[in-house]
């Protein structure tokens, strides 16, 4: 009896590591988003008034297949496997993370079922950009955007880094937006993320 009411509370635990509580509508993403930098201007105006910037390809898998399921994503590690979440990642192709953190870098890797290089520039901090599906070809910057140009592929992942040194935003305290975008400039996908100085790192050590 002990061991069936063990394994009850267990299939109960992990079931709340699954989905809600309650039957509910979930928007994408299952989180709360940044809001969108209050001056956005067309792709177009980004590409050719803006500032072409210099990235460096840090991982390039262009056979690679995305998987439809990881075994960490499994409810028994239960850390990864919150079916929303699940979803949001599914949907996206184009992810963003600073190498701010141990533990969020941890998480961002094991969301997306990849491991890719980290390095901590202490003087000049990078943005990473992963996308799946993808081959970059330019990036763009203008104000609070950055423009990822590439050429849509079937399978395919790549791993690319700029210099948050040559992103200039209007406004440093809103989010910046990151596009994903054809050569003609459609929009495949987007992600906001909070702006880094370069110099983070040994602000971070003074502190």
């Amino acid at each position: 009896m002990d061991e069936l009411n063990d394994l009850i509370k267990e299939m109960k635990h992990r079931l709340q590591r699954l989905e809600p509580t309650d039957a509910i509508q979930i928007s994408d993403p299952p989180w709360s988003e940044q809001a969108f930098p209050s001056t956005v201007v067309p792709v177009s105006e980004v590409i050719e008034n803006g500032t072409k910037i210099a990235f460096e390809t840090i991982l390039n898998k262009p056979d690679y297949k995305r998987p439809s399921y990881e075994a960490h994503w499994h409810s028994t590690t239960g850390r990864w496997s919150y079916v929303p979440n699940r979803i949001h990642y599914a949907l996206h192709r184009l992810f963003i993370n600073y190498d701010a953190g141990l533990s969020g870098w941890y998480d961002f890797e094991h969301n997306i079922g990849l491991s890719i290089p980290m390095f901590q520039n202490e003087t000049d901090l990078d943005l990473y950009i992963v996308v799946f599906q993808t081959e970059i070809t330019d990036v763009y910057t203008k104000g609070n955007q950055v423009v990822v140009v590439g050429n849509p592929k079937r399978n395919g992942v790549q791993a690319i880094t700029i210099k948050t040194s040559a992103i200039h935003p209007i406004n440093k305290e809103e989010a910046l937006l990151v596009q994903l975008v054809t050569p003609t400039g459609d929009e495949m996908d987007y992600a906001l993320t909070s702006y880094m100085p370069p110099d983070f790192w040994s602000k971070q050590k003074q502190n």
